[in-house]
């Protein structure tokens, strides 16, 4: 049996890797740019280059280059790809040695950290650096061809336009129009679209689709049993209507948001520090779920998360809770909260929230104009630095702390300012009589010579009862005093206080990134390309609530496009851009760019409604095609680029584990938001397991979930040994199998009966007879032999296939 389960195993693997092979490298190679722009360049900026850069080189070592890096300088190659260990560069940041640099102080234990991180991943080093000589003047004006005229041209930049939908050969496969601008270009190359998919695959693929979860036997067989035209609209309809929904996208939107539950993992425990973890978290995760499951507008939802706080009242309510709690997108941001230059974690904050917002909402990587002019965009230095004053204008944290020590963060109560006030007053006279309380047991015991218990002794050296009144007091106050206030992490007005901006301000450009290089103060602003020269200008409050509905705007060209493709996404596996967090010029350009702008235009028609877009999309005939194809569509087009067939994909971490416990009818669907759930064995969905981003060691984690420290545009798909082996061995999956041997032992007795309900059960389809006769011929092969394998080891063998974790 277990050969059997291997090759099972050994099928998911190559599917899996088959399907990470397709989907390229780019992505992943942009991570590691940004990795080291981010993370890396600011400390050679900062820390060495003013010794080993462009007007000197101490000891003959020029750190401006990965070359000149390797060649290293009078002691030697300056670092050792993949080995930190055998890298004088580390050597030299960690004083171990004679060589200690930077001499005038230790770098801090992150930055070290970093370096080490970079050294072991080989030294990597963007090849569009500018030479070690060239002129530092904006690339934007450096020549005819990079101005920022030229630059307009690219085409996520030019306004949205409704293109003309086109005329196609074959008028009978189009069911919408979307269909018409896919068959466009599949005619054009020479490329014939796949079948329908067969009905139990479409159900399958749509339920999961839109709730994460495998659709129930009864639905499949309504579904297939409903010979109406619109039998699958009202599947998909059911499915948007379903609280299920909600909680499935909002796992795609929290990656985007860097997401996390906990910084450190685990439970609160008593005594532990609560400045900086992120215990309210879950409430933005909550609020997301709801949000989409009420279908709020995603310009709205643009507004509330960038500058929530700001909104009006909603009519009957003393507080904006929704407003508040929203931006925690702002709040739950991935920075060092122990580092100890306080005012670089000021900037690191900022630059984490232009990151997000940028990516998020813009698809821009506009974070990399923090030291320079972006190397491909039309971004400048300037514009960077206009939208930080922004987010310089605005905090996330009370109190930044002592060096090396932890921040304080934004909490803001859910209730009146009335009530904060009289809760804090009773809670300070509860205080205050505790402490009267232990005062006056004291000294009653000091006063007692008698023997005998504590109690006792306290009692009869008070004859007049002062502590039995003092007791009542605060008993009868206790019961009455009203509960501290719920609060929500959240973005506030006015900049942090210990920092360099600590009010509301416009702030100068950080020469090469560094607040200690300040040069001229730009005024706030959006970036020039995308809302002209002549802005009105911020006078009133941080910019926030501009900046959002400048984004949130239809005359805005990236904001619709970025959002409907990554809907196209989640839906096909790949967006018709398939950088969807990088609609720039390093990004790759559209498939479709007339289908995007048609999606784009019909989205802000219909009220920025995603459940309608999701609609549209699924009703589709490209939407409902089969995964396979003849050999010679294959060939025509093997990366999919023109969708002439649907992509089989693997469940992603939360799917599997929901789907594992849905199989043996384990899952609580009942159990939905407040805190996340620390152990991963707890039959709640996966969206309410902890995101820790300190502890990444769960079985999540094993299958590829977004890592809650960057924005995550779309999630690798890994192959790798350990994913075989807890199918195979986990206590986890065995419980699941053995739970589902006992419940089909129970209801169904009947041995063929049962093979093909497990079949309905994991796959959503009756057993072939192949299978069935394999199956027979396995139970009676171990029964004959005396072997004690039976339905446990079957139905795991089943929950390894490859069938159960792909869908096509």
């Amino acid at each position: 049996m277990m050969n059997t389960r291997c090759i099972a195993i050994a099928s998911v693997l190559y599917l899996s890797m088959t399907a990470s092979l397709a989907r390229g490298g780019g992505p992943q190679e942009m991570a590691v740019d940004e990795f080291f722009e981010k993370q890396i360049r600011p400390i050679f900026v900062e820390k060495c280059q003013s010794c080993h850069g462009e007007k000197k080189a101490r000891s003959g070592f020029r750190l401006l280059s990965r070359d000149l890096v390797l060649t290293g300088g009078d002691y030697g190659p300056g670092a050792v790809p993949g080995k930190p260990e055998e890298s004088l560069i580390i050597e030299a940041v960690e004083y171990l040695g004679d060589l200690q640099m930077p001499p005038e102080g230790k770098l801090s234990d992150g930055e070290i950290a970093r370096l080490k991180k970079w050294v072991a991943i080989g030294l990597p080093w963007p090849t569009h650096d500018e030479p070690a000589n060239a002129s530092t003047k904006s690339a934007l004006t450096k020549s005819e061809d990079t101005a920022i005229g030229q630059q307009e041209l690219w085409w996520s930049f030019r306004p949205v336009q409704r293109p003309d939908v086109p005329s196609v050969k074959n008028a009978a496969w189009p069911r919408s129009d979307i269909d018409r601008f896919i068959l466009a270009e599949l005619e054009a190359h020479g490329i014939t679209p796949a079948e329908p998919a067969e009905r139990r695959t479409l159900i399958r693929r749509a339920t999961f689709d839109l709730t994460g979860l495998p659709p129930r036997t009864e639905e499949i067989e309504a579904f297939l049993n409903d010979e109406s035209p619109e039998a699958f609209a009202k599947v998909v309809d059911h499915l948007l209507a379903s609280t299920a929904y909600g909680e499935r996208w909002a796992r795609h939107w929290l990656d985007i948001a860097r997401y996390a539950d906990s910084i450190q993992g685990g439970n609160k425990e008593e005594g532990q520090s609560e400045k900086f973890e992120l215990y309210e978290a879950y409430k933005y995760r909550d609020w997301v779920v709801t949000s989409l499951n009420r279908d709020l507008p995603f310009d709205q939802f643009i507004v509330h998360q960038i500058a929530g706080d700001l909104l009006p009242k909603p009519d009957g309510e003393e507080v904006n809770s929704d407003g508040l709690i929203a931006t925690g997108f702002l709040a739950n941001g991935a920075w060092d909260y122990a580092e100890g230059d306080k005012k670089k974690v000021v900037a690191d904050i900022v630059d984490d929230q232009i990151d997000v917002v940028g990516k998020g909402f813009l698809g821009l990587t506009l974070s990399c104009a923090r030291c320079h002019d972006h190397k491909f965009d039309p971004i400048t230095h300037e514009d960077y630095y206009a939208l930080a004053g922004i987010f310089y204008s605005t905090h996330v944290v009370t109190d930044l702390g002592l060096d090396g020590g932890p921040i304080t963060r934004l909490r803001e109560p859910l209730v009146p300012a009335e009530y904060v006030k009289k809760q804090q007053k009773e809670a300070q006279k509860l205080l205050g009589l505790e402490r009267k309380i232990g005062q006056l047991t004291a000294q009653l015991f000091a006063r007692s010579s008698e023997a005998g218990a504590i109690a006792e002794r306290v009692v009869l050296s008070d004859p007049d009862g002062a502590l039995v009144k003092l007791c009542r007091e605060h008993e009868t106050l206790a019961k009455e005093a009203l509960p501290p206030p719920p609060l929500a992490m959240a973005v506030g007005e006015g900049g942090t206080l210990q920092s360099l901006f600590p009010k509301i301000q416009d702030v100068p450009v950080h020469l090469r990134g560094s607040y200690a290089r300040l040069g001229k103060v730009v005024p706030r602003r959006f970036p020039t390309v995308l809302a002209g020269e002549h802005q009105s200008p911020i006078t009133k409050g941080s910019g926030r609530l501009e900046l959002a509905q400048w984004i949130a705007s239809k005359d805005n060209p990236l904001t619709a496009r970025v959002i409907v493709n990554r809907l196209w996404q989640h839906h096909f596996g790949e967006g018709i851009v398939r950088t969807p967090n990088n609609f720039g010029k390093h990004g790759d350009p559209p498939s479709h760019p007339a289908l995007l702008d048609w999606l784009a235009t019909r989205f802000i028609d219909d009220g920025w409604s995603l459940k309608t877009m999701h609609r549209r999309i699924m009703l589709s005939a490209v939407y409902q095609q089969a995964s396979a194809v003849s050999v010679e569509s294959l060939a025509l087009d093997v990366a999919n680029r023109w969708f002439g067939r649907m992509n089989a994909q693997r469940l992603d971490a939360e799917e599997i584990r929901d789907a594992l416990l849905s199989a043996a009818r384990s899952l609580n669907r009942g159990l939905v938001g407040g805190p996340a759930t620390v152990d991963v064995r707890e039959p709640r969905r996966s969206l309410y397991v902890q995101t820790a981003r300190r502890d990444r060691s769960n079985l999540l984690v094993l299958f590829d979930a977004a890592n809650p420290d960057l924005s995550t545009e779309a999630r690798p798909v890994s192959t790798v040994v350990p994913q075989a082996l807890f199918f195979l061995n986990d206590s986890f999956v065995w419980q699941q199998a053995r739970r589902i041997s006992q419940q089909l032992e129970g209801a169904v007795p009947d041995q063929l009966a049962r093979i093909d309900e497990a079949y309905r059960r994991l796959f959503g389809r009756p057993a072939h007879d192949e299978e069935v006769r394999l199956a027979t011929a396995f139970f009676d092969h171990a029964k004959a032999k005396g072997n004690k394998v039976g339905w446990v080891d079957y139905l795991h063998a089943l929950l390894c296939s490859n069938e159960f974790v792909y869908i096509d």
